[in-house]
This record gives structure tokens, C-alpha cells and sequence, in this order.
């Protein structure tokens, strides 16, 4: 399977061609710089789930047009993150649940001292 930063990032790029804007223009209308959209566009960067949206309401394409079809291989997650699913399957829905909750919670607050 191919890597899904570069699947998505050569969808990023038909979009944005079609819509006829520049990498510049796209990444001025994100509040990115040209090269960090640049690095999503070629596969370096994998793109935020925040930023996607933006892309989509800007484009006009919903998010299955650039991440439809894509699946993610284990070998596309870090170990930890590999450790945490095993640990999840074990747990009772209740403590999964619980557990999602305070991840949101916390991956809330990172993008809040993200955006500062």
C-alpha cells in the first residue's frame, strides 16, 4: 500500500490545480507558510485533521475525496501507538471510552497551546 502521506498529498495537489490556486495562495488561505503546505503536497508532511477541513471548505471537495480508499498500514503508526491499541482491546467499553474521552480532552488542549 502506498505511503498515505503521498496518496493524500498528490490529492492536495490535483485540488488545489483544479481550483486554479497557487501553493502560496492555498497556504496563505490555510494561515500556513508555502512550505509547510508544500511538505503535505509531496508526501513529507502528514496533514492535520484541522488543516483538511479547511482544505475541503477552500476546495469544495469533502474530506473522502483526499483520504478515500487509503488505508493505513501498521507500519504507518508509532509503537506506542501500536501498544496503546493492544492495551485498548483488553479493556472493558466503559474504560475504553473513558480513556478516548481524556485523550480528546488532552489532544484539545495540545492544539489550544499549539495555536498560542
Amino acid at each position: 500500500m502506498a505511503d498515505i502521506r503521498r496518496v493524500v498529498g498528490a490529492r492536495l495537489r490535483e485540488a488545489r490545480i483544479e481550483a486554479g490556486l497557487t501553493q502560496e495562495a492555498l497556504a496563505h488561505q490555510l494561515g500556513l507558510t508555502q512550505v509547510g503546505y508544500s511538505g503535505m503536497e509531496r508526501g513529507r508532511t502528514l496533514i492535520g485533521l484541522d488543516v483538511l477541513l479547511d482544505v475541503c471548505r477552500i476546495l469544495g471537495r469533502p474530506v473522502t475525496y483526499f483520504v478515500g480508499g487509503v488505508a493505513v498500514e501498521i507500519d504507518d503508526v508509532s509503537e506506542e501507538t501500536r501498544e496503546l491499541v493492544g492495551l485498548m482491546e483488553n479493556l472493558l467499553q466503559r474504560e475504553r471510552e473513558t480513556i478516548l474521552g481524556y485523550a480528546r480532552f488532552v489532544a484539545q488542549e495540545s492544539a489550544k497551546e499549539f495555536d498560542q
